[in-house]
């Protein structure tokens, strides 16, 4: 029975997908693209087509530029919003048949000081200067491709979704830019292959365009269009126009991209030892682009071995913990099945689609995933994203082959609005359990500031009535002011098994009010006064959770922060008894306790920069616990860099007392821009476990890497009857190394 459905499923992976990218293609026959309108930014440049070789080398001295307009005069957001940045910006935009070219020279008047640190690929640069590019190639206001450099040539590149909504950095693609730094300052050239974006067919385009540039020593933010504060570079309906594109080659039509794997796993304990061979083979991506517009991926057999191991977290609570997305398959395109979020300041309560339910199991283990198909992109108006997934049974946790379906529409209303619908539909093979997902979205701006955005979701199960969730929030968020209201509600038996739901039977209320005064104090760039209040009922309306906190943040001139809590006062109703650490239980009971915080963020622009953060927890399920962060950054060199995060959690409570130190510590080491290494050192003494991982990064061309991964974790050997520690780490092991190529064929 199994078996059976487990080819039924496998076969309508493979009969149903490519029907639909059939129907796609048809329907984008008979149709023309209607490009968007309405003008948001008021500068304009003109690309100019050249049949000129250009050298991609960051020297702008070949003859095709000197064919192309100048573009001047960027404007500071910070620190004097609206005056001329204080060190000269120009570029200009050229193109061929194949690719678009963009040439800036960032003039300085202390060429010495530049700041030039990183070179790990897709680093977000923010330590050093920088020049950031947005295109919005459909000229919709709301999406865009984003490429970034610094003086070193350092590439990295995101996908933006809704002005900023999603920003999926894990988006890699294939593009070119060359760096250097001269007597003048510096000069980044860029090469952007039309292949590598989605663009509209039509024989003259007019993109959205945006540069920004950041003098990091200054702590300054310069644009040539969208300057204005309360908006982020990301917020493309503020860019300004790329025009006189015509009749280029949009590119791409197949990318085949097979990998090989070839390693082994060993595990051990006390009493056994297992050795297996995890070479293997199979389709990282099959890229078809169905129209200009729309893109269909297929993998097989997928494997994930280069993808970089989840930070170790300490839970001091009753509900799971939110471990973020890194595999690449199920990030690139993610912003559009992006829906259904709510959070309560770092703290995800609920996300409707979370792709980490699909191949990892509860104890965050791969399920061997067969084969997945997804399209995504815009046909006839529409923002499509439809996703089908079949995996294995993994026999250990007791989880059986299962198939993953994901449906998702949404339109673009008014100037920067959309509204939407989704389905989400999960079935295990082998019973009749299934569980079923659907609903509506929206989000609707007005008047530059304010944000009306909710959801509303139903699921079904078997035996079960439907249970619905629903949110609705209002917020307006300018520079100088933020009142917000959030309601979130969650029926006691709704299920979503793609998604990451923290904990049913509540209704949340949470009202904000925030003042961001600019009071002109030397070395203070702007200061915040802010409130909130997070206010938790169950569906008998008893309150299970309240948060009220009081925040004063200082930003200093040279980026560093102060952040004082003065107070933060919490009420926390336990219905049943649960262990917060081995050997230490909160009874059942309600509990309120006071919270103290005083955190100071050093400027990135020093060569160690990061955060120190102590707390203190009055009360705290009527005992205390102190609290200390440490996250140094240090840059021995642009090649090696160290960065620590290590947490110290110090508690007395009735039931016992603890203190947990947790460790994650990387040491990035880059030979140059293609040859990168890391090595990341984990520490847990409250399982007493310590892990190493090495990953070897070979970009031999873009898009096409080996990898060398090693992985170790180390467990103590622990008596479950005396409840103590016997041997350090020599408790279970397990390790494996793995060396992973792949190559990509277009056609």
């Amino acid at each position: 029975m199994l078996a059976r459905n487990f080819g039924l499923r496998l076969r309508l992976i493979l009969v149903v997908f490519p029907l639909t990218c059939a129907l796609a293609s048809s329907a984008y026959a008979q149709s023309s693209p209607q490009s968007a309108t309405g003008t948001h930014g008021n500068r304009t440049i003109q690309a100019v087509r050249t049949e000129l070789p250009v050298v991609l080398d960051g020297s702008l001295d070949e003859p095709a530029w000197q064919q192309a307009p100048i573009s001047l005069g960027f404007v500071q957001k910070d620190p004097q919003e609206g005056e001329p940045s204080t060190e000269r910006t120009e570029f200009r935009v050229v193109y061929t048949a194949t690719s678009l070219y963009i040439g800036v020279v960032c003039y300085d008047s202390s060429p010495e000081r530049i700041l030039a640190t990183e070179r790990r690929r897709d680093n977000d640069l923010r330590t050093d200067d920088a020049i950031t590019i947005v295109l919005d190639t459909f000229h919709d206001h709301r999406n865009a491709f984003l490429f970034r450099t610094n003086p070193l040539g350092t590439k990295y590149d995101a996908l933006i979704t809704d002005e900023g909504k999603n920003v999926n950095v894990n988006w890699d693609e294939r593009w070119e830019v060359a760096s250097q730094i001269t007597a003048a300052g510096w000069t980044a050239e860029f090469e952007i292959p039309f292949k590598s974006l989605r663009v509209s067919s039509q024989d003259v385009q007019a993109w959205g365009l945006d540069l920004e540039r950041m003098i990091r020593r200054k702590n300054e933010w310069a644009y040539w269009n969208g300057f204005r504060r309360g908006f982020q570079l990301e917020d493309v309906s503020q860019a300004g126009h790329l025009e006189a594109l015509e009749e280029i080659e949009t590119g791409l039509r197949l990318r085949v991209k097979p990998f090989a794997l070839a390693g082994f796993r060993h595990s051990s304990d006390p009493t056994r030892s297992t050795l297996r061979n995890s070479s293997d083979m199979g389709m990282e991506v099959m890229k078809w682009r169905i129209t200009p517009g729309l893109t269909a991926d297929v993998t097989w057999r997928t494997d994930f071995a280069q993808t970089e191991v989840d930070d170790l977290q300490v839970n001091l609570e009753r509900f799971p913990l939110f471990f973020p997305e890194k595999r690449e398959f199920f990030q690139e395109g993610s912003g559009v099945f992006d829906f259904g979020t709510a959070t309560r300041g770092t703290t995800s309560n609920l996300r409707l689609f979370h792709s980490r339910q699909i191949g990892l199991s509860p104890r965050r283990r791969p399920v061997p995933i067969v084969a997945g198909g997804r399209i995504t992109g815009k046909l006839q108006g529409f923002t499509l994203g439809l996703l089908n997934v079949q995996t294995e049974p993994l026999l250990s946790e007791g989880i059986p082959a299962s198939n993953y379906g994901m449906l998702r529409v949404k339109r673009d209303v008014l100037s920067r609005s959309t509204v939407g619908a989704f389905l989400m539909n999960r079935e295990k093979a082998g019973d009749n359990d299934f569980n079923r997902v659907y609903g509506v979205d929206s989000i609707f701006v007005f008047r530059q500031y304010f944000t009306v955005d909710g959801f509303l979701a139903k699921s079904d199960e078997p035996g079960v009535e439907g249970n619905w969730a629903a949110s609705a929030n209002a917020k307006w968020n300018s520079d100088f002011l933020l009142v917000g209201m959030e309601f979130l509600s969650i029926d006691p038996n709704f299920r979503d098994d793609l998604g990451f739901v923290r904990r049913t039977n509540i209704r949340r209320y949470a009202p904000s009010l925030a003042f961001r005064p600019r009071f002109g104090i030397r070395g203070v760039r702007q200061m915040e006064f802010s409130g909130a209040m997070d206010y938790m009922v169950d569906h008998n309306n008893r309150v299970v959770r309240r948060t009220d906190k009081y925040i004063f943040n200082t930003f200093f001139e040279d980026g560093g922060i102060l952040r004082i809590i003065p107070v933060v006062y919490n009420f926390d109703r336990v219905e049943e008894p649960f262990e917060i650490s081995p050997g230490v239980t909160i009874p059942a009971g309600n509990y309120s306790w006071n919270v103290y915080v005083l955190r100071y963020t050093l400027s990135p622009a020093r060569r160690l920069s990061g955060t120190i953060d102590f707390s203190h927890r009055r009360g705290f399920y009527g005992g205390n616990m102190y609290k200390w962060q440490f996250t140094p950054l240090l840059k021995l060199t642009e090649n090696l860099s160290v960065n620590v995060n290590y947490l110290i959690n110090d508690a007395e409570l009735p039931g016992g007392s603890f203190v947990d130190h947790v460790v994650n510590t990387r040491i990035n080491y880059a030979f140059n821009n293609q040859w990168l290494t890391s090595t990341t050192l984990q520490h847990d003494n409250r399982t007493s476990f310590l892990g190493v991982n090495f990953r070897l990064n070979y970009i031999f061309r873009p898009g096409d890497d080996f990898f060398l991964v090693y992985n170790e974790g180390r467990r103590a050997l622990f008596d479950s009857e005396d409840r103590r520690i016997t041997g350090v780490f020599d408790g279970r092991k397990d390790r494996s190394l793995q060396l992973k190529l792949t190559y990509s064929f277009d056609f």
